[in-house]
């Protein structure tokens, strides 16, 4: 039995969810994959893949078995492309975890442009909240909004956001417009919940060096960003969300900013995160490389006045803690 063509067949069905799949990315019959799998479940002594009449699914072997196979894949890979005549193209699979609306927003617009220049790498996204799903999700990168770990990763910081508060024009031509951070009591704001279960709805905003915080009044929470932001644009309340999540609804006119002239405290980072086994990655080199040029283009794009630099915002005491009501926001 070829052991490596095996192992590629195997990954390959786990990752497409079927043999069938398998069999059209390697352009052979499905017949083919299955008999060098089953000949890689005969060698290893176990059953790797559950099988039903809807399809195909790993079992705890095959979990097992795959974390391993497919760094081992990676690797080959890797030195293929390391040791092949200089020019050679990037090829493989990479698979990227990412916040949901830095995907939507930011990432996706322009993946495009990525493919187009490897047109033999593979990309698989999968979205995600925490860290914690590198190693649940099986992820060569993550790409997350809020602040980089503190464990036995490495981080690639790549935009710093700010905070807006905003509404659309008819809900302040309703409502009136806040020209003191106080005068968000007197409004409806739509609440985000952190990923560690906070509720988001104390807010604070600093102007030279003067410090308010506010207990905004809320009847909409929400874990997710995008839904707060069209809540927002149908007129529910008032939304306090990083930038990026808003660069279309800023641009577009569908939110307006309010209290510009103050800085909403506590903004999370955009930032990139691996594992250290990646740094021998040629592909996620190349990849990170890619989300460092975009987030830069963003930068230069944004509606807020750019800055010339990327300081880091310290780490709330609240983030990543189960509590209750009134914490702080991102």
């Amino acid at each position: 039995m070829d052991k490596l063509r095996a192992i590629q067949y195997f990954n390959r069905a786990a990752e497409s969810g079927s043999f069938a799949g398998a069999a059209r990315f390697f352009d052979v019959s499905t017949p083919a994959i299955t008999q060098l799998v089953r000949g890689l479940e005969s060698s290893l002594g176990v059953t790797l893949f559950h099988r039903t009449t809807q399809g195909i699914s790993l079992t705890a072997d095959g979990e097992r078995y795959y974390e391993i196979s497919r760094k081992i894949a990676a690797d080959l890979l890797d030195i293929e492309q390391r040791l092949g005549p200089r020019g050679a193209k990037m090829r493989g699979t990479l698979t990227v975890g990412m916040n949901s609306t830095l995907g939507s927003h930011c990432v996706m617009p322009r993946i495009a442009r990525f493919l187009a220049r490897h047109p033999d790498v593979e990309l698989i996204f999968k979205p995600i909240v925490t860290i914690q799903e590198i190693g649940e999700k099986s992820l060569d990168v993550a790409v997350l909004l809020g602040w980089p770990p503190e464990r036995d990763l490495v981080v690639r910081p790549l935009a710093q956001t700010r905070l807006v508060v905003c509404a659309p024009p008819e809900y302040w031509a309703r409502q009136g417009i806040p020209h003191e951070p106080e005068a968000l009591r007197d409004h409806h704001c739509l609440i985000l919940r952190s990923s560690g279960g906070t509720l988001l709805d104390r807010w604070t905003f600093d102007r030279n060096g003067t410090r308010r915080t506010i207990d905004v009044k809320t009847r909409l929470f929400s874990d997710d960003r995008t839904w707060l932001a069209e809540a927002a644009c149908a007129g529910a309340g008032v939304i306090r969300l990083a930038d990026f999540n808003l660069i279309h609804y800023l641009s577009s006119g569908l939110l307006v900013p309010v209290l510009t002239d103050w800085e909403a405290l506590e903004a999370p980072t955009i930032f990139a995160a691996y594992t250290p086994s990646q740094r021998r990655s040629k592909l996620g080199r190349v990849f990170l490389d890619f989300l460092v040029e975009i987030f830069a283009e963003i930068e230069r794009e944004r509606t807020s006045p750019p800055r010339s630099a990327m300081p880091r915002v310290p780490k709330p005491d609240w983030f990543g803690r189960t509590r209750g009501r009134h914490s702080g926001n991102k």
